[in-house]
């Protein structure tokens, strides 16, 4: 699995450790998103935005590494 990958699992993880006990609509409610966009979150179909990424402690990082030529 590439780092890529594992790092949006962790980040859906975390996620839904933090919904608890709440439903999607008042985590969603509670952090100003829609549920609607919680639940593509959740399900994979969008990346985590900033909103969700700071409710959570995290921010996103990129990295450009050098490949080989082609």
């Amino acid at each position: 699995m590439n780092e890529r990958r594992q790092g949006q699992i962790d980040v859906l993880q975390r996620l839904r450790a933090a919904i608890g006990e709440e439903t999607q609509k008042e985590w969603a409610d509670k952090h100003g998103i829609s549920p609607q966009y919680l639940s593509h979150v959740l399900s994979g179909r969008t990346d985590p935005g900033p909103k969700i990424l700071a409710a959570l402690g995290l921010k996103r990082v990129v990295v450009y590494q050098r490949g080989e030529a082609a």
